[in-house]
């Protein structure tokens, strides 16, 4: 597990900006993270200001569709969810990420699409 953040809030200056504070797998965000405006924390110094164990506010979570290789015929759709940075959410529904890849479970699958998962 490796620690992350998304800045949640903020405008002019950053003033009232939050960092959201959580743990993922190391490689959940590799290839992603500048796109979805994920930070990974590297040093125990980089924690300052990042709030983790929040549950209000969060940042919103997008759904991320791959195919899984191993699969074949109609069943080989999967879906993970990745959090993503609010100032950076139309670019990602907007295909951002499609020219990328995911990693799930130590395994790269090409990005299919990107959406809003139902609430």
């Amino acid at each position: 597990m490796a620690a992350f953040f998304c800045k949640i809030g903020g405008s002019v200056g950053d003033i009232g900006e939050i960092k959201f504070g959580f743990n993922a797998p190391e490689d959940a965000y590799t290839d992603i993270a500048d796109e979805l405006g994920v930070t990974a924390i590297k040093e125990r110094a980089d924690r300052r200001g990042v709030a983790f164990g929040i549950n209000y506010p969060k940042p919103p979570k997008v759904r991320i569709n791959y195919g899984d290789r191993e699969l074949l015929g109609d069943d080989n759709n999967r879906s993970c969810l990745r959090f993503c940075d609010p100032d950076k959410l139309g670019q990602v529904l907007n295909g951002s990420l499609n020219d990328k890849k995911v990693t799930v479970n130590g395994i790269e699958f090409p990005i299919r699409s990107v959406s809003m998962p139902q609430a």
